[in-house]
Order: structure tokens, then sequence, then C-alpha cells
């Protein structure tokens, strides 16, 4: 069970843990743009001292090797709003947010972030949006999964990001469910896309009734997701670069109350401009940045998001069907 005053107590650690010095409140600036092309609005961050704060570097042999530190083993108190969240998970704040009250859902057992969501951690992520949104203060939240390296994750320790939407912000994915039924998918029934949209995202609404939603309906529809999302993967061997390597999927999982969309990915970072990174957030709308040069980039011309999401995902299949579903 969540404590009802669930927001409560995230609000209190956060503001505790700023007074005492224990979280490190990035300094932004931002500013909402819109693509005319695609229809989609983002929400351009800038903040310029992350530019010394280290990235994930790709994979290579020698990094194989190396023992990295789990951020997560050690649990800190001062950061921690539910030391034992719904039995298998600590609730706990994020050390350096851009956003506040920026969770963190980890499990308690050490679990690789390659590794899919499990029907527990599904419906665990959904309680929390349920006790976390509120609808008369129109306060919703993004709960977020980074599966693998090129997707944007930067920890190997199994772990989901929550964290509040700006106000009034409506995703992309909210106008394509729209008036919409939960359903899931098959090799009938394609997930829902955006066609304007560049690149692949397989995005299906959920009930609208809280009590009907479950770990067994949660799970079917992420792994009908998943399977659509890893069928990228097995079109994409061919023509890899490193052609010889073994692919390793990577994809963003992302989750509201009202919607649940997973987005295969290619890669991290883009090439220009100055290797904007993008992890889940980027598709929805939400795009850090850490350059000047980035910044002026995109709100001048904001159509260059969709080309650079596409650049590290792969092209949208609105109104292809798969030659073979099942990966």
């Amino acid at each position: 069970m969540l404590p009802n005053n669930l927001r409560e107590i995230v609000e209190s650690t956060y503001k505790k843990a700023v007074d005492d010095g224990h979280i490190k409140f990035t300094e932004s600036s931002s500013k909402k743009v819109k693509d005319p092309e695609t229809g989609m609005t983002y929400q351009v961050t800038y903040a310029p001292s992350l530019q010394h704060k280290p990235e994930r570097e790709p994979e290579s042999e020698e990094s194989k090797d190396k023992v990295k530190e789990d951020p997560f083993a050690k649990p800190e108190p001062e950061l921690t709003v539910l030391d034992n969240c719904l039995d298998d998970y600590r609730l706990v704040l994020n050390k350096y947010p851009v956003t506040p009250n920026h969770l963190i859902l980890v499990t308690k057992e050490y679990l690789l972030q390659t590794s899919p969501l499990s029907p527990k951690d599904l419906l665990a992520t959904y309680k929390l949006l349920d006790q976390l949104d509120d609808e008369d203060e129109m306060l919703r939240h993004l709960a977020f999964y980074n599966c693998g390296p090129d997707s944007g994750s930067s920890q190997d320790h199994k772990h989901l990001q929550i964290l509040p939407l700006p106000y009034k912000f409506v995703p992309f994915q909210d106008k394509i469910c729209s008036g919409k039924e939960h359903f899931i998918p098959n090799a009938k029934t394609e997930p829902l896309q955006d066609s304007k949209v560049s690149f692949a995202h397989y995005v299906v609404p959920l009930p609208q009734d809280p009590s009907a939603v479950d770990e067994e309906l949660l799970a079917m529809t992420f792994v009908s997701l998943l399977q659509r999302t890893l069928s990228s993967f097995q079109d994409w061997e061919g023509t890899r670069e490193t052609a010889g390597k073994p692919v390793i999927p990577a994809y963003n999982v992302l989750m509201t109350k009202e919607w649940l969309c997973l987005v295969p990915r290619s890669k991290a970072f883009a090439s220009e401009p100055s290797r904007i990174g993008f992890n889940a957030t980027g598709y929805a709308g939400l795009v850090l940045v850490k350059w000047e040069e980035s910044w002026d980039a995109v709100n001048k011309d904001p159509t260059l998001l969709n080309k650079l999401l596409l650049e590290c995902a792969f092209p949208s299949t609105a109104g292809i069907k798969p030659t073979e579903y099942h990966y």
C-alpha cells in the first residue's frame, strides 16, 4: 500500500533535502516551441551547468570489463521518500534534478537496466502515478524507463523515473489517444501512431477507470508493444553500420495514467548540433540541451527536433504492418 499523502511526503522530503544541501538543483531556462509541420509542442530546457556532467560513453570491449559503481547500492536516507515501496522497491529523489520532485523507483534486488519491465514494475509505476496525479490541480506525472545504453540510460541498476509534467503541457501521445479505448495490439491491430511524427512510437490508451488496471492488463499491453518495438531491430540487423556485432535492442518506455508508449532507439546522441542527447523524456516533447548553440538552433527552427529525434530512433511505421510481428 502507498500512503495517501504520498505527494506531501515527496514535497517535504525534497524541500528538506534541498535546504540541507543533499540535492543539487540544476538552474535552467525553459521555453515552449511548436513544430508547425508535425503539430508537436516541445518544452526545451537549457541547462548549461550540465556541460560538465560526465556522459555515458558508448560501450566498448574495454569498458565491459570495468566494474561500474552502483549509486543505488547504498541508500541515502536524506533522499529516500519510501524505503519500502510496494515491497520490491525504494522510492528516492534524484540527487541532481532539473525538475523539482524528480523521483526514482529503484529495485531493491540488483537487476539490469537492459531487462524488460515486469508486471510488478508496471503496476507499481501505475499506482504511483495514480497517487501522485491531482486532476483538480492539473498536476500530471510522466514515468519513464530507459532500457539499454542507446536509450539514454546512465545507470545499470534497474530503475524507473517519475517527474511532474510542466503545467498544462500536452504530450503528443495525449492527442493520439484522445477518445480512444484501451486495446491489446496484435498482428491485425497496430498500436497507435501519429503519421506526422517522423520517429516510430507505439502507443496504447489505458482504461480511464484505475480499478480496471491490473498486472495482467499492463503486462499484456506492454508485451504487445515490446514485440512491435523489437521488430524494428529485426529489420535493422542487415543495415547496421557496425556489421558483424550483435545488436543490443534499446528502447524507451513512457507511461502516464492515460497511456503507455514504447519507442525503439538506435543511439543516444544526435550528431548535430552539439550532440543533443535524448532519453525517454525527449520522446514526450521534453528536451534538455546543454549548449547555447543547440538552444539557439532549436528555438530558431523547432522542426529540427523532429529530425534529431528520428536520427536517434527509427522511422515511423504508421500505416505499415511488419512482415513478421513476433520477434
